[in-house]
């Protein structure tokens, strides 16, 4: 049963970006399906594993978000002004359904990894970032495919934008972009395990992991993605910087930042394209995210303790577009999703949220006494961080999903060799005579 959930867990890692990044409501059925066998699988084990005392405040942050989204829906409320005259708060009374599924699909993911996690724990990680290693590759495969047969196509339906451009089956060069930047911190996860080899030998142990991080690098170039080459380089910082002892960081820092300036210079010379993306960054009127975070200040200020409710951007920033803004377009997001949060929900929500997640980051890096594992939870803090600013990609199941799952691997780890630590005082102090635990 155990291995039927492990699998459930992996099955997901790989299909999910399979099914357009799995933000399709049929996707999140399927996926919330195999979560759901899953969770049965392991209680019906013999000896099923006890939840974690964490998962129930994760639990309780996803059932006060759905009841704040189910009291924004109910007409309850005074009238409210434009743009919606209506007795309730929310724009859309029925789009809560919608988002309390995906949080629920996503708490009960983070669950079964816990789970999971707990009967092996010091494997787990690295199984988790193997699987998410051959995820990208089945990525980068299909992305080759679609270049090698001319296709312009997400292999579920035509391109309308990023014709030449890497994206797999995602429909977002951002969306593979940012895929392709956790394939590389997993593959780096792995090359570094052993901190005991020489770089010779782990060169020639794990030197197929390197091998992996550089084509996943090359493959997140040939998509084009600003922000999926920026977000991947300080990923890789911050990797390289937790993971290696304080008395080397400023050297390795100097030969990275060295290696990188060439690398960046080499691409700017023979991509034109990409560097031309780049140029256009001077463009305000190109980009067009400085009008948008404008135009959500704008919506938040009108509400800024209810917000709008879930659904309801598109519909509020056409309502409070800036004069710059294209109004041509269909701004389903700001690009930067703090602010989408504060518009749906309310400026107070969003604290609670972001003063919840720093507890969060500080429970995982303190409790992490591998340099490694603390080195990704490192990395992954910042792409997250950093990508909700710039961008709406990270809310996809597709980026979550194996995020949230190394982070509980990470958690996993810390909370056994704490465990172990318990253990081994109560058999120093109480066991009349050594026993095999205490001696290990």
């Amino acid at each position: 049963m155990h291995r039927l959930a492990r699998y459930c867990l992996m099955t997901q890692i790989v299909l999910t970006p399979v099914l357009l990044g799995g933000a399709r409501p049929w996707a999140a059925a399927l996926l919330s399906l195999l979560t759901g066998i899953g969770i049965l699988a392991i209680c019906l084990t013999a000896n099923p594993v006890k939840p974690r005392r964490y998962l129930g405040r994760i639990w309780l942050v996803v059932a006060a978000l759905a009841g704040w989204s189910l009291l924004q829906s109910l007409p309850i409320w005074p009238m409210q002004a434009a743009p919606f005259n209506a007795p309730r708060i929310a724009l859309y009374p029925n789009a809560w359904i919608a988002m309390s599924g995906n949080l629920i699909w996503l708490a009960g993911s983070i669950t079964l990894a816990s789970m999971v996690a707990q009967s092996r724990p010091y494997r787990f990680t690295r199984d988790i970032a193997k699987v998410i290693i051959a995820s990208c590759a089945l990525q980068v495969f299909l992305a080759v495919l679609a270049v090698i047969l001319g296709l312009e196509t997400t292999f579920w339906f035509a391109k309308n934008a990023h014709f030449s451009d890497w994206t797999g089956s995602f429909a977002n060069r951002n969306a593979f972009a940012g895929f392709m930047g956790i394939g590389i911190v997993a593959s780096l996860y792995l090359f570094t395990q052993n901190t005991a080899q020489t770089q010779g030998k782990r060169l020639d142990q794990s030197g197929g992991m390197l091998a992996l991080a550089l084509i996943f690098a090359a493959s997140l170039i040939q998509s084009h993605s600003r922000s999926g080459i920026i977000l991947c380089t300080i990923s890789v910082l911050l990797f390289v910087t937790f993971n290696t002892p304080a008395t080397n960081r400023v050297k390795l820092l100097l030969w990275s930042g060295l290696l990188g300036s060439i690398g960046m210079l080499v691409i700017g010379v023979t991509d034109l394209d990409l560097t031309n993306r780049f140029i256009e960054l001077a463009r305000f009127d190109l980009i067009q995210r400085d009008d948008a975070w404008q135009t959500a200040v704008h919506a938040i200020a009108d509400r800024p303790i209810t917000g709008f409710g879930p659904g309801s951007i598109a519909l509020v920033i056409g309502h409070f577009a800036t004069p710059g803004l294209n109004a041509n377009a269909h701004w389903f997001s700001s690009h930067n999703l703090w602010l989408d949060g504060a518009m749906m929900f309310g400026l107070p929500v969003i604290i609670a949220l972001f003063i919840a997640g720093l507890w969060a980051v500080k429970s995982i890096l303190v409790r992490s006494t591998n340099r490694s594992d603390r080195a990704l939870a490192a990395a992954l803090i910042g792409f997250v961080l950093l990508g909700g600013l710039i961008g709406w990609v990270m809310s996809l199941p597709a980026l979550i999903l194996p995020i949230a799952v190394l982070w509980v691997g990470v958690f996993e780890v810390g909370l056994a060799q704490q465990n172990e630590g318990f253990e081994h005082v109560d058999h120093k102090a109480q066991s009349p005579s050594p026993d095999r635990a205490s001696l290990h």
